[in-house]
């Protein structure tokens, strides 16, 4: 039986080092084609580590993968990882190439992962204000119903069932900014069986092997499943801007982002 991955993250999201043990290092050319299917935008001469723990979150749940880099342990990093996706069999593939042509991992040896902290800070405003416009929603108007969400920055977009219209814009944002200021925890809990706890987004993320569902709550006053990655508590997203509302056949998108960007 093929070895899963352990997504430390999950219980850990400030993590930015950790150090685990290599499974395999194999050249993209070489995988599966399932498992090639996962790395289309990513170039061929580029290699594949898979490790037994890891802290890089995998692309998924609208929001886009952790880049950073592994090294052996007490040495400088070798491999620069680009993209990071998680099989259906629940291992994690570390996309990337290695600084020098001689370095290579070989399973077993133990290594050192660094998460690059700015993007994580960032994807996880991203992801969080997104919960965030999303129970402004809820509260404002509990009878639309959530169908989308993308936490991809420059894509960042709720989408709902119905019409919404620019005059709801500022009624947005006012809720939004109030649920920033209230400085409201950002709780993460584990539900047994719990896959119909609210909207769904992220479910399959954030679902473990033995069968639980892990819930992002703001405050408690929301449940969502949800795998992704988080600040702890609104105020830290920073400003949430609504960027604007947009309507296509039934469905309504309200596009958000975050302030300051990814260079703070």
């Amino acid at each position: 039986m093929v070895p899963r991955t352990e997504a430390v993250y999950l219980n850990d999201a400030t993590l930015r080092t950790l150090t685990t043990e290599v499974l395999s290092s194999q050249p993209i050319p070489s995988l599966s084609e399932e498992e090639k299917s996962l790395a289309k935008s990513v170039p061929a001469e580029y290699n594949a580590i898979t490790m037994h723990r890891t802290i890089f979150y995998a692309q998924g749940g609208g929001q886009p993968s952790d880049t950073g880099a592994i090294g052996p342990v007490d040495q400088d990093p070798t491999f620069e990882v680009s993209l990071v996706r998680k099989t259906p069999d629940g291992r994690f593939l570390h996309f990337g190439k290695f600084l020098h042509a001689a370095s290579s991992f070989v399973a077993g040896q133990p290594v050192v992962q660094k998460v690059d902290d700015s993007k994580r800070n960032y994807h996880s405003r991203l992801h969080t204000a997104g919960h965030i416009v999303g129970l402004a929603m809820q509260l404002l108007m509990p009878d639309k119903k959530k169908v989308k969400a993308n936490h991809f920055p420059r894509e960042a977009s709720m989408e709902y069932e119905g019409l919404l219209y620019n005059e709801h814009k500022p009624i947005i944002q006012e809720k939004v900014d109030e649920l920033v200021r209230l400085d409201l925890p950002i709780l993460i809990s584990w539900l047994q069986g719990a896959t119909q706890v609210g909207d769904g987004e992220g479910a399959e993320e954030g679902r473990s092997h033995d069968g639980r569902t892990r819930i992002a709550s703001i405050g408690g006053l929301d449940h969502n499943p949800c795998g992704g990655t988080h600040v702890a508590k609104t105020s830290l997203v920073g400003s949430i801007i609504i960027r604007k509302i947009s309507r296509q056949k039934g469905i309504s998108r309200v596009a958000y982002d975050v302030s300051p960007g990814i260079e703070a």
